[in-house]
């Protein structure tokens, strides 16, 4: 007596995306070959004819056993200011799935350094006005700073680095970053910034420079409240975290912010995301992190 398998008809197909050729060799000669299963989800797995190896589409949730739908969830309600024990608890209250604090920073690790370059793939449509400033951090007790840079016209945070020391090879680094160079640089009165300037940006002369950049002070000059009002933005994540850990997941947790900034959030000045200002149309779906993910591996 023979009996029907039906292993298959228990499993949600999770193949979204179809490879253009082998990641190995390649070659564009592939063929579907069977499939890969994963507790109650499968994956279609392919077979190179030139090479004869076989693999899975990565499309950014390589050995992820929660749902997507899930992840991509709790790193927007992370963004948007709940702690990671606030949304275990929620998740577990209100999901048949089960997650952990830990799990939702291990994926905001992961999916920050997936998508810390991505920007970088764009040539972006900026006004040139550039507004730099720096931002007090607290780590493991002890004081570390994010520097970040924001194009005035469509509010594209255009780079940023966290640093353990507030300094001139920071402020340079911040700036290379950026790459183009702008028509008018507004920052404080840090020093590094100038000599940061002169090294990446400089001109033939200082009279020159002086046209392009320009030092505010706080007190009487309100043109820098823009970057202010980023930063204002960023303290209303961190504040009730009180302080990181680690340097490694604050660096993730403010690059994944940026991102977010960038990519997701609707900026009320401009009705839109900065992205789209700057003339990068992605065509994102409802779900934005699901699909900057796809976009991130691609696909």
């Amino acid at each position: 007596m023979k009996y029907k398998n039906n292993k298959q008809n228990k499993y949600i197909n999770i193949s979204y995306h179809i490879p253009k050729s082998c990641p190995y060799c390649k070659s564009k000669d592939i063929v579907k070959y069977g499939y890969r299963f994963n507790h109650t989800k499968k994956k279609q797995r392919w077979k190179c004819k030139t090479c004869f190896k076989l693999w899975v589409v990565d499309d950014g949730f390589k050995k992820v056993k929660t749902s997507r739908e899930l992840i991509t969830c709790c790193l927007d309600l992370y963004m948007n200011g709940m702690s990671l024990r606030k949304i275990a608890n929620h998740i577990n209250q209100f999901s048949q799935e089960k997650i952990s604090y830990r799990s939702i920073l291990n994926w905001i690790i992961r999916f920050s350094f997936q998508l810390k370059d991505f920007q970088q793939n764009f040539n972006l449509n900026l006004s040139g006005q550039y507004h730099a400033d720096e931002i007090f951090i607290k780590c493991k007790n002890e004081q570390h700073y994010f520097f970040d840079m924001i194009d005035k016209g469509t509010r594209v945070l255009l780079s940023s680095v966290y640093s353990k020391k507030r300094d001139y090879q920071s402020a340079r680094m911040l700036f290379l970053k950026a790459k183009h160079k702008p028509l008018n640089l507004f920052t404080d009165g840090l020093q590094a910034y100038s000599k940061a300037f002169r090294k990446v940006w400089g001109s033939a002369t200082r009279k020159q420079d002086g046209e392009t950049y320009i030092r505010l002070k706080a007190d009487t000059d309100k043109r820098n409240n823009i970057i202010e009002r980023v930063q204002g933005t960023i303290r209303d994540r961190i504040k009730i975290m009180r302080s990181f850990k680690n340097p490694k997941s604050a660096e993730a947790i403010l690059s994944l912010f940026v991102v977010w900034y960038n990519f997701v959030r609707v900026h009320s000045g401009i009705n839109c995301t900065p992205i789209e200002k700057a003339g990068i149309d992605l065509q994102l779906g409802e779900n934005k992190w699901l699909d900057l993910i796809y976009r991130g591996r691609g696909l």
